[in-house]
């Protein structure tokens, strides 16, 4: 029962919307279901509010804003549909980029400036691409922009590359069609080994590499070999490939390459034909050893090498014979002798110490210089071999101990000066007698032979040391005291011997330290160096109970490491009267407070 009045009540405020949409101002006209303003009587589409009406237009596939096909009335709204347009006239509505129609244009599809036969109607957008306006060159192939202009092909049956006869047109640039060729004039149609008339101007029919003159022309692809252009010599036998070259020969009988009497040319190879030679003047035309003159300047009729000056010719081959040279060696002083060959000017060297002296002579001997001469005559004592040239010196050492004095003259020496005598010095001996003294030192009387002298200095010539009683230093302070000899600096001393230290400044001669009572470092502060028991300064208290603790006044007295009875080095003691009372526990309490945290 609830149900239906649930329902019953809907229908009732279904029914109050209908009366009240009823009483607006279409209500007359019949009702506005979509509430598009059109009542639903004039409503093209009455539940849709997106469309109320029909408007005529022409379908756009390409959307360039004109359409194609026949008009159409379509229900819309404001505007018509997407894909529809009012305006018709479009010439291609598969391609937005055109939509008119012009007349009078030219194909130009490729754009290389050539146009393909016109004049035509053509639909186009904003720009004519595709087109020009008026004609250009002739284009054999509108649809590739590489070709443009046409040009001529031969059957070319054999497919050498060469045509002839039957032409067809194709596009410059392309290949041409299949079985034709762009050349023209094959000189045999059939044959793909010949193509083209070939021009020669030489020939080589022995084939030898040598050409003779001859014009003419051949059906070939490529001169065959016998043929050619280009000059290579004159073949005086183009029949004979062994031959070649006109030269001149000679007889030449004994065949060693050198003939006679008169030149004759002769057609020849790369050698001359047998009996004959190139060169002529044969000496000996009977004689294959011998064929050429050659002059000689010098000879040697002992065979030792050595020449002598003359001159003549001889019928001989390439090399002149044996003592006969056509250059200089040596001077032979005796040319009938092999074993002397050199003439020498030297010496006579009686000590054969390589230095002669004496006349100079002249020797014809060999090549090695004579036993007992020499090529210098300055020996300064012919018969001692140790020594042949004068050296000057300028230093000496007599004693031989290395240091020289200043000395000049000349000594009769060897390679060298002997001993004792030389150019340089080295040092300056003070003694050249003895050679265990050579320098002068400084030295200073050392008395108590401490080591160290005193007193002035004398100089001694030694070796280089300075012997006893002598020292190299002379500041000995006690020269006849062995234990002491140099003054030292003291800082502190200690004269009671307690081993605590007081300052006090002074020099002592001394030996190798400082001995006591005197001292360079400080070890404590001696408060009295008169009395070894007393040597520091200490603050004390007096103890009168006992107890260890003291109290004031204090006093500071020189002690040692005691403190004295009665005294303590404590001064605390808050009652010093009674040996059980030593602090105040007040001020104990007070300093509890103070550190306490």
């Amino acid at each position: 029962m609830g149900m239906m009045r649930g329902t019953w009540l809907a229908l009732a405020l279904a029914l109050v919307g209908l009366q009240s949409a009823c009483t607006n101002d279409g209500g007359a006209r019949g009702g506005d279901s979509d509430g598009d303003g059109t009542p639903d009587v004039e409503d093209c589409a009455p539940f849709s509010a997106q469309r109320w009406h029909n408007l005529d237009g022409y379908r756009d596939d390409d959307g360039d804003g004109l359409g194609t096909g026949p008009r159409t009335a379509l229900c819309s709204g404001e505007a018509l549909p997407t894909g529809w347009v009012q305006s018709a006239g479009d010439c291609d509505d598969a391609d937005s980029t055109r939509w008119r129609r012009v007349e009078g244009l030219y194909p130009d599809l490729d754009g290389d400036g050539a146009t393909a036969a016109g004049p035509v109607t053509a639909c186009v957008g904003r720009t004519l691409v595709g087109y020009l306006e008026a004609p250009g060159a002739p284009d054999c192939d509108d649809s590739d922009a590489r070709l443009r202009q046409s040009t001529l092909g031969w059957l070319d049956a054999d497919g050498d590359g060469v045509g002839s006869g039957q032409s067809v047109s194709y596009c410059l640039g392309a290949l041409p069609p299949p079985g034709y060729a762009a050349v023209d004039g094959d000189c045999a149609p059939d044959d793909a080994t010949r193509s083209r008339m070939l021009t020669y101007l030489y020939r080589d029919a022995d084939q030898d590499g040598h050409t003779v003159p001859a014009q003419g022309s051949l059906c070939a692809a490529y001169l065959p070999a016998g043929y050619t252009d280009l000059e290579s010599g004159l073949d005086c036998d183009d029949t004979d490939r062994t031959r070649w070259s006109i030269r001149g020969a000679y007889v030449d009988v004994d065949g060693d390459g050198f003939g006679v009497g008169p030149r004759a040319e002769r057609c020849m190879g790369a050698t001359t034909d047998p009996g004959y030679a190139e060169r002529g003047e044969d000496c000996a035309p009977e004689d294959r050893t011998r064929w050429q003159w050659r002059s000689y300047s010098h000879r040697d009729k002992d065979g030792d090498g050595a020449t002598v000056p003359e001159s003549g010719v001889l019928c001989t081959d390439e090399t002149l014979p044996e003592g006969y040279r056509d250059l200089p060696s040596g001077n032979d002083c005796d040319d009938a002798n092999r074993d002397v060959l050199v003439s020498w000017t030297l010496y006579p060297d009686t000590d054969e110490d390589g230095v002669g002296a004496g006349t100079q002579e002249t020797l014809c001997a060999g090549s090695q210089r004579p036993q007992g001469y020499a090529f210098l005559g300055t020996d300064c004592e012919a018969t001692d071999a140790t020594v042949w040239q004068t050296l000057a010196y300028t230093y000496r050492d007599g004693d031989g101990d290395g240091y020289t004095v200043p000395e000049s003259g000349t000594r009769c020496s060897g390679a060298s000066l002997p001993p004792g005598y030389l150019t340089t010095a080295n040092g300056n001996d003070c003694d050249d007698s003895d050679r265990t003294a050579y320098t002068q030192v400084q030295a200073y009387a050392d008395v108590d032979a401490d080591g160290v002298g005193a007193g002035d200095a004398t100089l001694l010539c030694t070796n280089g040391t300075v012997p006893s009683p002598w020292s190299s230093t002379g500041t000995d302070c006690a020269a006849e005291d062995g234990a002491r000899w140099q003054v030292r600096s003291y800082f502190y001393v200690d004269r009671d011997g307690d081993g605590h230290t007081m300052p006090e400044r002074g020099q002592q001669c001394v030996g190798a330290s400082l001995p006591a009572p005197y001292f360079t470092k400080a070890t404590g502060n001696d408060c009295d160096d008169t009395e070894p028991s007393r040597f520091r300064w200490a603050v004390i208290y007096p103890d009168e109970d006992g107890d260890g603790v003291g109290a004031g006044p204090r006093d500071t007295p020189c002690l040692g490491e005691e403190v004295p009875t009665g005294y303590s080095s404590r001064g605390y003691d808050v009652d010093d009267k009674d040996a059980s009372v030593q602090e105040d526990e007040n001020e104990d309490l007070l300093v509890e407070l103070i550190l306490s945290p």
